[in-house]
């Protein structure tokens, strides 16, 4: 296990939490299970700065859980978010018994609402630069790719992939109440794209 920590050039109002998994947590319906994740890297986005904890192997999986828990309790925990609350509550709740309350930083739901649809459109209105995700992503914003690479032992495509996303979920959560009024018409009172409703291209 390896605790990495990263200088970000610019800082985040809100501790963020993303997190990597060398899995693919399916229910009997071939549906995604959170609660099934299990967790290879645990990113935290904290003022101007990135830890990271990366897991190689299992041996050292107790010695994983003590960090990422030990770290939680040195953050606001009542003030962590995350892209998709539902991914770090579950996976977080599977590695370790427990998941802190984990504010959501996605916009709104639907088909297409992706972390790299919401930052590329923030480049796109020029509301963000294409600099501002701060560090590349081996695995061009591919969260799916995540379980395989980690099998092959590319540990540290793994974490420079969450590393970029840290940074543009930083980003999103800054502008996301510009992005919840560019699209207010087409999100129902539920927070998801209305029925028959499409995200526009990009």
């Amino acid at each position: 296990m390896e605790i990495i920590k990263t200088p970000v050039r610019f800082s985040t109002s809100h501790p963020i939490a993303d997190v990597e998994i060398k899995n693919k947590p399916l229910d009997a319906y071939g549906r995604l299970d959170y609660q099934k994740g299990e967790i290879c890297v645990a990113g935290f986005f904290t003022d101007n700065g990135i830890t990271q904890f990366v897991l190689k192997n299992e041996p050292k999986i107790e010695e994983f859980k003590r960090g990422v828990n030990d770290f939680l309790g040195t953050i606001n925990e009542k003030n962590l978010h995350a892209f998709n609350m539902n991914m770090e509550t579950g996976c977080f709740t599977k590695l370790l018994g427990r998941s802190p309350k984990i504010h959501e930083i996605k916009p709104f739901n639907g088909r297409g609402t992706t972390k790299e649809y919401f930052f590329t459109y923030l480049l796109k209105k020029k509301i963000e630069d294409p600099d501002s995700a701060c560090f590349d992503d081996p695995l061009n914003g591919r969260s799916d790719l995540c379980p395989e690479y980690w099998q092959r032992g590319l540990f540290e495509d793994v974490r420079k992939h969450n590393l970029c996303c840290l940074t543009k979920e930083a980003k999103i959560l800054k502008h996301r109440d510009f992005i919840l009024k560019e699209f207010s018409p087409l999100i129902d009172r539920n927070g998801w794209l209305n029925s028959g409703a499409s995200l526009p291209l990009i």
